[in-house]
């Protein structure tokens, strides 16, 4: 019986580590894309304020 009991409770404590691990990876990947698209935006909207500026200041 304490067999048993022993590797149920190992099985519940890999199981609950590889969750863990899946937790802890999903922030980074998640990071890196929002930085990406941030920084993706704010060039965008730099490049069209200069444009504007540029434009303006021709006439």
């Amino acid at each position: 019986m304490d067999r048993d009991k022993n590797k149920e409770i190992d099985e519940l404590k890999q199981r609950i580590a590889t969750l863990e691990n899946q937790v802890n990876n999903t922030p980074r990947r998640s990071n890196l894309w929002r930085f990406g698209i941030t920084f993706i935006i704010v060039l965008f909207a730099l490049m069209v304020s200069i444009g504007v500026f540029q434009f303006v200041a021709v006439k």
